[in-house]
């Protein structure tokens, strides 16, 4: 049912507004027997207002804006869901939900999951930024207060298996000024009908003198896990040193950490999960390759929570801080041999692209 609600509402939109060069397929769907250029247009509104259809080499991979060119953008594989950027202008923070595997279908990640409903699938955020003498939280609670602002959301270059993308985000305290400018690229690449990884950069540029990250094990960049994937239902969590569960990755360093589980309402005993890669840095903090983990299914590359009490991180005015991560899908168990691969081939990607 979910899904044939989708497809109405996604047909209800197209007819409205087009897909525009924000669809790509190489036979678009008709709407109500028509194509969305021969619709008639709304009053003031120009053909150059609205998106169309144009090819793209395969049907098999489809990214499009949603509603508005700002608030979304979906990732469809053989015409099923993969993914959604979320950037709607009154959230906390943009973020992907949900986030499936290829086979089953089934996210991996969840959204407001119990005990912190405030976790939002695959996120980037911070709490305890000051400024002045001001404490901001851009990562929990309280959405209509200090928030990371979507400003711009578009494609770039699509090919027959990845689709690149775009979002500039400002981190606006509440009733104040931005203080932090934000540039992120995200580019999914299917590797087979198993498998894909979601690539991530992040760009953060100072706009005042007195930003400060402070000792938080809140936020940055990381995954809330379905539930069935966490050792807490009795999922595997385990990282690139062979250490499991949180009492062995908690505030340890690692170049990745898998997680994986049987999938719930299957008889099969499908096995699928979600690893996250960390590259190496040269600036500190990032060098130390710590990571926050929970087993009920929080996974960070986090390194301000082993930061000593008074320990800080001054982000002057103008400084550019740029972070990298890899997000991989899979079905069953994963190897070393494959996930090692993976880390490598990011590594290179990357380098350039991270402090």
């Amino acid at each position: 049912m979910e899904r044939r609600n989708f497809l109405k509402k996604s047909l209800l939109t197209a007819g409205a507004l087009g897909l525009g060069k924000y669809a790509y397929a190489d036979n678009p769907p008709p709407v109500a027997g028509r194509h969305p250029s021969e619709l008639p247009m709304p009053e003031n509104v120009s053909n150059r207002d609205v998106p169309h259809f144009e090819a793209m080499r395969t049907p098999a991979l489809v990214a499009y804006h949603r509603d508005s060119r700002d608030s979304a953008i979906w990732i469809r594989w053989k015409n099923e869901i993969v993914t959604c950027y979320r950037a709607e202008a009154l959230q906390k923070y943009p973020y992907f939900y949900p986030l499936n595997a290829l086979n089953s279908g089934l996210s991996l990640t969840t959204e407001t999951g119990m005990p912190y409903p405030h976790h939002r699938s695959v996120f980037f955020g911070l709490d305890r930024v000051s400024h002045g003498e001001s404490m901001h939280n851009f990562w929990q609670n309280n959405p209509d207060r200090d928030r990371i602002v979507s400003t711009k959301l578009e494609l770039g270059e699509c090919t027959e298996k990845s689709v690149e993308f775009f979002n500039d985000c400002l981190w606006v305290p509440f009733q104040k000024e931005p203080i932090i400018a934000d540039k992120r690229r995200f580019v999914l690449t299917i590797l087979n009908d198993e498998s894909y990884t979601l690539d991530c950069y992040f760009e953060l540029t100072a706009l005042s003198d007195d930003v400060v990250f402070n000792r938080t094990n809140h936020g940055l960049f990381g995954a809330r896990l379905a539930n069935d994937l966490t050792v807490n239902a009795g999922g595997v969590m385990i990282n690139s040193e062979g250490e499991q569960r949180e009492r062995g990755t908690h505030d340890k360093p690692a170049r990745w950490m898998a997680t994986y589980g049987k999938r719930f309402g299957r008889t099969d005993g499908l096995v699928e999960g979600l690893a996250i890669m960390t590259p190496p840095y040269t600036r500190a903090p990032f060098d130390k390759d710590i990571w926050f983990t929970r087993n009920y299914g929080n996974i960070s590359p986090m390194p301000f929570n082993v930061f000593d009490r008074e320990e800080t991180l001054s982000f002057p005015k103008n400084d550019v801080l740029k972070l990298a991560y890899r997000l991989v899908t899979y079905t069953s168990v994963p190897t070393n041999s494959f996930l090692n691969t993976q880390w490598d081939e990011f590594t290179a990607l990357s380098e350039g692209k991270r402090s």
